[in-house]
């Protein structure tokens, strides 16, 4: 019998640094993608920094896709929201497949100025 790829949209194999974030994990970290289509990401689940549980299906996570800086226009960044359909690999280097529930294009440096600016009311909160 016959493989038919299903897909709704082609699927472009890249591996870009990615910022993925969940209500659910508490946690922030850099990961890296593994492919990307128009309805879907596929994340390599092993972060920079301390080990980040993987998500469960269903949950939903934040992502975003740090995109090659143009000079004309700056840094940009694909910020998306996705609900996790699977989980595969292995235990030690899992990858998490995504489907997007929306896709936003923004700029990176706009970003990270507004986590700085939370850093210290979190701070407080913390203390």
């Amino acid at each position: 019998m016959k493989n038919i790829n299903r897909r709704e949209s082609p699927r472009i194999e890249i591996q870009l640094r990615c910022h993925v974030t969940s209500p659910a994990l508490w946690v922030r970290t850099t990961m890296a993608t593994d492919n990307i289509s128009r309805s879907g990401v596929m994340v390599a689940w092993s972060g920079e920094g301390p080990a980040v549980p993987v998500p469960g299906l269903g949950q939903i996570v934040t992502v975003e896709i740090e995109l090659p800086a143009n000079h004309g226009f700056g840094q940009k960044c694909i910020h998306c929201q996705g609900t996790v359909t699977r989980v595969t690999g292995a235990p030690e280097s899992p990858k998490v497949a995504l489907r997007v529930n929306y896709m936003d294009f923004r700029s990176f440096h706009d970003r990270i100025r507004a986590v700085e600016a939370l850093t210290p009311v979190a701070s407080s909160w913390m203390a």
